[in-house]
């Protein structure tokens, strides 16, 4: 019996297992958002009682409010508004369009729990985020019931955080991650800070989820509770 034959079987086999990449066992699911059909400087809110829209793996749920023509969760825009602070500046990424100079990016409004479900677990990577027009002149200059950050003496310790929390395939609770909009509350006033650009977000230690949720807070009740997020990533597991 040639005994070369079976060793150039495990030759192939190790060649074999060292091609094999992440991608033979996850698909990344990256969203950029790009594929969501919007007339130029237009959104979508939720007005159509659909409850929510699909992009790749992920349900972005909302609620829209008849009665009061607002909304909860999540809607898309490409609105390029960076200075106003007008009812369309709630739809407007306070950078002025999408990450890496996309076009559409997605808003999101906390009336009541915010949550993206997933088709299929997922283990979570990076996002990216940032404000909305509406919520960081709000803060800046203190618009309507928001109260200016800082305060008069700019020495207030205010803060912005949006916290993102994942439920796991057995329900249970991971992360949280906390991303700060806004923090006030350095000693010294040069380092406070209102995100104007697109951040990158680590959420990998979230984990393998099935849902994410999202929760806005703020050391003053009067801040309006909207963000915008681009660039979604994680691995779907098959």
């Amino acid at each position: 019996m040639n005994k070369f034959i079976p060793y150039c079987y495990f030759f192939f086999f190790v060649i074999f297992l060292l091609g094999c990449t992440d991608e033979d066992t996850f698909k990344t699911d990256y969203l950029d958002f790009e594929e969501l059909q919007l007339e130029k400087e237009s959104y979508w809110n939720g007005s159509d009682e659909s409850g929510g829209f699909t992009s790749g793996n992920k349900i972005f749920r909302n609620t829209f409010y008849q009665d009061w023509n607002t909304w909860s969760g999540f809607a898309y825009s490409n609105v390029i508004n960076y200075y106003y602070y007008n009812d369309v500046a709630r739809y407007a990424s306070f950078p002025s369009g999408g990450a890496d100079e996309s076009d559409t990016y997605i808003v999101a409004h906390q009336f009541e729990k915010i949550v993206i479900d997933f088709e299929k677990p997922e283990e979570m990577r990076t996002v990216q985020f940032t404000n909305t027009t509406y919520t960081a002149l709000a803060i800046q200059f203190g618009y309507d019931y928001a109260k200016k950050f800082g305060g008069r003496d700019g020495r207030d310790p205010d803060w912005l955080k949006l916290t993102i929390t994942g439920i796991g395939v057995d329900n249970e609770i991971t992360g949280p991650v906390d991303l700060f909009l806004a923090d006030y509350r350095f000693d010294d006033d040069e380092s406070d800070y209102i995100v104007n650009t697109w951040k990158i977000a680590d959420i990998s230690d979230l984990g393998i989820v099935k849902s994410l949720e999202f929760e806005i807070s703020s050391s003053d009740a009067g801040t309006p509770l909207y963000f915008c997020l681009d660039n979604l990533k994680g691995r779907v597991h098959f």
